[in-house]
């Protein structure tokens, strides 16, 4: 139904100015028929000209018109007409939040639920179009362009290998249509797995100029994958989960340089979970599931451990019988040991040569007086403030040793009392006595301060410092103050644990649990150039949506989807049904007051163009 108001109703008035144009044409002078004999002539061909008099009457009749037409238009601008029509929202503006997560990749028969996504958007697109790509976290890969752009930017995305924010997505497409009106089209399978709920946010978006379309693409794929990864220095446990109605074989291989170096095959019950526990392999290795099945994404998980997988410790001691401190070392997987006896440094008692200050890790450890070599207490102090670390244990002559600015605390006479020995702070070595702070006790221990600026771990009854780590310009110095020989805590399981702990506190070992993350993080390094799963670029922000290995700062990061809702792909969706969607789409044409002022100005322009053209040809300009 088309109405036609005005704006301006007084501007009707201007119609007057039609009827004056009719009066005046009306009362013009006639033209008067006279006969000159001359012209007798003429009026033997009075029969034939009559045949063109209509023509010519017409012609005449034909600029009134013209100009009866010029008039009234003019005066309809002047009252500012316009007209509701009914229009699609559609037309206008389109958003397009297309969902790449990782369950998108599920195919059936051999076609994904993103290829159908991806069919059904191009239908859609018309006027300006926007796209977000709905990852864990929204992303803008187009906005406020035209169709064949559009399309063009739709055949170059790729699905990802992250989790689903929807909710998100949706409040960003509200953001850039603003007060336009416009539809917004979500093409997914609906396992939103982050951000509000869509639903919620759907009802919020709903207005009388925007138009919320769910496009439900999801099928009937069935998946069996990897949910779950601990990743640790000496051993990893992967977690299998069957999402299906029936069991599940699956052979799972670990693989390193292209080979296999472990499997196992396992049956996994419906919708259950299996574990599998294997070697942490150095480097990078990759966790396989066989055969794979409709969502290959989370069949596969990469593991990579830091590059530096050995630590070089030197035990310095005369102790001539292995000691419970060189058995908790040698038990250390990420520990390289060697020992020597002063006052040589040089040979190890297997009988090698090195450089025992090129060492990551010295430690002194029941050494005596007599067999120190003067200046060696200097050296290990230069060896520390170079970037060393130094570990000096508490012994019955501590007293008597000239440790000189080497240590980190000032050592006092030895107090031989029981105590208790007790964490002062819960920290990345003391974490296992979170439980049992005072973790063993001690018949005898040396009273001593700490230098300012140091941090004690562990101290007496009396608060008397036991344990106690600083700084010495670039390197590390450690004082342990239990004396194996007066304390039950080198029989302890905490001992092996405790030693590994502190050494690699010491020499900063980069945790290997930063070098296995999860698809979805964003990362801010220095701009360099990044290998990805995929590609190569050069960027100072990187987004890890691809499952597999990345390569930057010299380094190389596992990267893996694991999250069970993703890969829980035979959720039935809960949006509306497709009879709804209809209902949905037959509500988009609403009325819109559309302006004629210009369409109708234009048309008075052509009939003063058409009038100037008539009266040039008849001659009277």
């Amino acid at each position: 139904m088309v109405t036609l108001p005005f704006q301006r109703p007084l501007g009707l008035w201007a119609l007057v100015a039609v009827a004056v144009f009719i009066i005046l044409y009306l009362r013009r002078p006639k033209p008067q028929e006279k006969i000159i004999p001359s012209l007798m002539f003429i009026m033997r061909d009075d029969k034939r000209s009559k045949q063109y008099s209509f023509f010519q009457k017409l012609l005449t009749n034909l600029l009134f018109f013209i100009q009866l037409l010029s008039i009234a238009g003019l005066a309809l601008i002047a009252a500012a007409p316009s007209a509701k029509l009914e229009y699609d929202v559609t037309l206008e503006n389109t958003v397009v939040i297309l969902d790449v997560s990782a369950s998108m990749q599920a195919k059936e028969k051999g076609v994904s639920r993103f290829d159908n996504a991806l069919k059904e958007a191009k239908k859609i697109l018309s006027g300006r179009n926007s796209i977000i790509l709905a990852e864990n976290a929204p992303l803008i890969v187009l906005e406020n362009e035209n169709s064949e752009i559009a399309l063009d930017t739709l055949s170059k995305v790729k699905p990802r290998s992250t989790t689903t924010n929807i909710g998100d997505a949706l409040l960003l497409a509200k953001d850039i249509l603003g007060d336009k009106p416009g539809r917004i089209a979500v093409f997914s399978d609906f396992i939103a797995t982050e951000g509000p709920d869509i639903e919620v946010v759907k009802a919020a978006l709903s207005s009388d100029n925007k138009l919320v379309d769910f496009v439900d693409v999801s099928n009937n794929a069935k998946n069996t994958g990897i949910i779950k990864l601990e990743v640790a220095k000496y051993n990893t446990k992967v977690y299998i989960k069957n999402f299906n109605s029936e069991a599940a074989q699956r052979t799972i291989k670990i693989v390193k340089d292209g080979k296999t170096i472990t499997q196992t095959s396992v049956k996994i019950m419906p919708n259950s979970i299996e574990n599998f526990v294997f070697d942490t392999p150095a480097g990078i290795s990759k966790i396989e599931l066989e055969p794979k099945d409709d969502l290959e994404v989370d069949d596969v998980a990469y593991v990579a451990t830091p590059p530096k997988t050995k630590i070089s410790v030197l035990l310095v001691t005369n102790e001539k019988e292995k000691t419970n401190l060189e058995f908790a070392l040698e038990s250390a997987k990420d520990i390289e040991l060697n020992v020597v006896r002063p006052p040589v440094l040089t040979i190890t008692t297997k009988k090698e040569k090195l450089d025992p200050y090129r060492q990551d890790v010295i430690i002194l450890y029941k050494i005596r007086k007599n067999e120190i070599v003067p200046g060696t207490f200097e050296d290990m102090e230069e060896y520390a403030k170079k970037g060393g670390n130094l570990i000096i244990a508490a012994q019955d002559d501590l007293n008597d040793l000239n440790t000189k600015d080497a240590n980190i605390v000032e050592v006092k006479s030895r107090i031989n009392k029981g105590t208790k020995v007790c964490v002062e702070a819960i920290n990345q070595i003391t974490k296992q006595f979170e439980k049992e702070r005072c973790f063993t006790t001690a018949s005898s221990y040396f009273g001593a301060d700490a230098e300012k600026g140091t941090i004690t771990f562990a101290s007496a009854d009396d608060k008397t410092p036991l344990i106690v780590y600083g700084g010495k310009e670039k390197g590390r110095v450690a004082y342990y103050g239990i004396m194996d020989d007066t304390s039950d805590f080198k029989t302890l399981p905490s001992y092996p644990i405790f030693w590994d702990l502190l050494i690699n506190f010491m020499v900063g070992t980069e945790d290997i649990k930063d070098f296995n993350l999860r698809t979805g993080k964003i990362m801010t390094i220095n701009e360099q150039k990044v290998k990805t799963p995929s590609s190569s670029l050069t960027t100072s922000k990187l987004l890890m949506d691809e499952a597999g290995i990345y390569e930057f700062n010299s380094k190389k990061f596992a990267v893996n989807l694991i999250d069970e809702k993703e890969s829980e792909i035979n959720l039935r969706s809960k949006i509306e049904t497709q009879k709804e969607r209809e209902e949905l789409l037959e509500r988009s044409s609403k009325e819109h007051d559309f302006n004629l002022e210009v369409p109708i100005l234009l048309l008075v322009f052509i009939f003063m163009l058409a009038e100037f053209i008539y009266i040039k040809r008849r001659g009277d300009v």
